[in-house]
């Protein structure tokens, strides 16, 4: 079982609701959540063994994959959470290969091929962080920029309503999968955290942002959800 009780899944959703339904784009993340209750490729991510793409710093040559490089460049590899201490370290940023991977395996319902592994480097991590939502849209994937990573490298904190809603919507995923799926997998939980944190943290570079508010919040957790509803198949091969 999960390592907490839950609340009744609309108890929690009303409550957010409630209390940050004046934020822009709060009612359709909730809204995303909930459908997720009938999604049988959450359901199979949340409980599939997570591949840590993270375990490995250098899966293949880093100099083929300039976004690596220069995130390598400008986040920190320091292991703990501490005040002053910038957000993001190289492990927050590689999360992002680790979702697309596991997702993308959920939906074929296999393992990824040598090839395919390959491919989960390819642009859509690109269009990701620097497109956010338009991340399937017909926009050029744009080029990798180095003071983009520089800037989220910077990045010490979120203000008082970001950390208060990401913790709501943390725990509405946490109602979500205890209530629907019997459980709520801790490991599974802590990389939703930090890649929604970290999805976040882009929007505030985007933004002009050298801290994370709660419209950050928000963005990060409607990326993350979007991810989940795309046919990844078909726009990694497109791309």
């Amino acid at each position: 079982m999960g390592f907490f009780d839950s609340k009744p899944n609309d108890v929690v959703a009303k409550g957010i609701i409630r209390d940050f339904g004046d934020i822009i784009g709060v009612g359709d993340v909730v809204d995303g959540y909930l459908a997720l209750i009938e999604s049988e490729i959450y359901k199979k991510t949340v409980f599939i063994g997570f591949i840590d793409s993270g375990e490995d710093e250098d899966p293949y040559n880093i100099d083929e994959f300039p976004l690596v490089r220069m995130a390598f460049n400008h986040l920190n590899s320091f292991p703990l959470r501490l005040p002053f201490i910038p957000l993001f370290d190289k492990k927050d940023f590689l999360v992002s290969y680790t979702f697309i991977w596991n997702i993308w395996r959920c939906q074929l319902g296999r393992e990824l091929t040598p090839e395919e592994e390959k491919m989960v480097y390819n642009d859509l991590t690109t269009r990701i962080i620097f497109l956010l939502e338009d991340f399937d849209s017909n926009l050029e994937t744009p080029p990798v920029d180095d003071e983009f990573f520089r800037k989220l490298g910077k990045i010490k904190k979120l203000d008082k309503c970001a950390k208060k809603l990401a913790d709501r919507f943390l725990d509405l995923r946490q109602a979500i999968q205890m209530n629907t799926f019997d459980d709520s997998p801790m490991t599974f939980g802590v990389n939703e955290i930090a890649w929604t944190r970290f999805l976040a943290g882009c929007s505030a570079v985007h933004s002009g942002r050298n801290f994370i508010s709660a419209d950050d919040i928000v963005m990060g957790n409607k990326v993350y959800i979007k991810l989940v509803n795309t046919d990844l198949d078909s726009l990694i091969r497109s791309l």
